[in-house]
Formats: structure tokens, C-alpha cells, sequence
């Protein structure tokens, strides 16, 4: 009698708990539809670093193009990474996406300083000692007045070949980490080469 207490105790533990999850509407899951890609997500403040940064422009960017193409976010991603070639309308819509995100985001006052992104950038490229400390010397106001986030962005993304980057691609998974990646390094360089002494 006592080598059955465990096993029945166990199956009223299950039966409890499908009997719970059953009452509270899992008999009748039905998948959740894509969120209209037209309508604005909310979005979290932006930490003034290149990586959020060059994060919440693509997801944004995804959003507009995958808006102005009439499709979900992740149709579009799925496009983007299995496509072979891939219509001109739908990279033109991408890169219009992600110069959309910065001006929705430089509106909304989201985007930060360039002061603010430096010391990273400085960090990642590994400057030498003697021009980092030149550069940590300009003051920030200076750098802000000189270099404006947004239209810094903006040239950013066009300059960014859309079609080489989305042909390199293998794995769909890794389309918004390279892109990322993408404005994050020409990002990065543009400040340089306009702040090196």
C-alpha cells in the first residue's frame, strides 16, 4: 500500500495542475498574431551606448520597412535572410526604415549625445593613448555642437550597403545583430575621422 501513495499522489499533482492551467483558458490556446509593424511599439529609453543605440534603430527601422512593404516584422526578417536576390523595393524599404528610426527617435529626443557615445568609441577602436587623451580633451559641448547625433545616423545608414550586407548573411537569426554590427562600426569610424586631431 505505501509503494502506491507516491505514484498516486504524484498523478493528483498532475491532475491538479492540468485541471488549473485547463480553467484558465489553456484548453484553448490560439497563437498570438504579429504586432502591426504600422503602429508604433513602445520603446524603452535608450543607455547612451553604440550597442543599444545601433539596437532600437533596427528594431524600429524593421518595423518602418516592414510597415511600407505591408508585412510583420518577422515575415520581413525571414525575407530579408532567405532571399537570394532580393527586390530592390525591399532593401530601398529597409534602408528607409532605419533612416526612419533615427528621425523618429532624434523627434522624440531619444537619441544620445555623441559626447555620451565617445569614451565606447574611443574604447573600441582601440585609439592610441596620446590621441584618446587629445580627444577626451575637446569638451563635450563641443563634440555635441560639432557632430549632432542624428544627422552623424543619418549619413551612417546611407552610406550602409544594404544589398553586401543582407548577401553575407547565412543564418536568419543574425540579420539584426548584423545590421547592428553594421551601423555600429560606420558609426564608430565616422566619429573618429571627423574628432582625430
Amino acid at each position: 500500500m505505501r509503494g502506491l501513495a507516491l505514484p498516486v499522489m504524484a498523478a493528483g499533482l498532475v491532475a491538479a495542475v492540468l485541471g488549473a492551467q485547463v480553467a484558465a483558458g489553456g484548453g484553448h490556446y490560439v497563437p498570438r498574431r504579429p504586432a502591426n509593424p504600422c503602429s508604433p511599439r513602445p520603446a524603452a529609453p535608450i543607455p547612451a551606448g553604440l550597442e543599444p543605440l545601433a539596437e532600437q534603430i533596427v528594431l524600429v527601422g524593421l518595423d518602418n520597412a516592414a510597415c511600407r512593404l505591408g508585412i510583420s516584422r518577422e515575415r520581413l526578417v525571414l525575407a530579408l535572410a532567405e532571399t537570394g536576390s532580393l527586390a530592390p523595393r525591399t532593401t530601398t524599404a529597409l534602408k528607409t526604415g532605419l533612416r526612419d528610426a533615427v528621425d523618429r527617435l532624434d523627434r522624440e529626443g531619444r537619441l544620445p549625445k555623441v559626447s555620451q557615445l565617445l569614451p565606447e568609441a574611443l574604447d573600441q577602436a582601440g585609439v592610441p593613448g596620446i590621441a584618446k587623451t587629445l580627444i577626451d580633451a575637446i569638451p563635450s559641448g563641443l563634440v555635441d555642437n560639432a557632430l549632432p547625433t542624428a544627422p552623424l545616423l543619418r549619413s551612417t545608414i546611407d552610406q550602409l550597403d544594404v544589398n553586401r550586407l543582407l548577401h553575407q548573411l547565412h543564418d536568419p537569426r543574425q540579420l539584426q545583430s548584423a545590421v547592428q554590427s553594421a551601423i555600429l562600426q560606420a558609426a564608430l569610424h565616422q566619429i573618429l575621422d571627423r574628432l582625430r586631431p
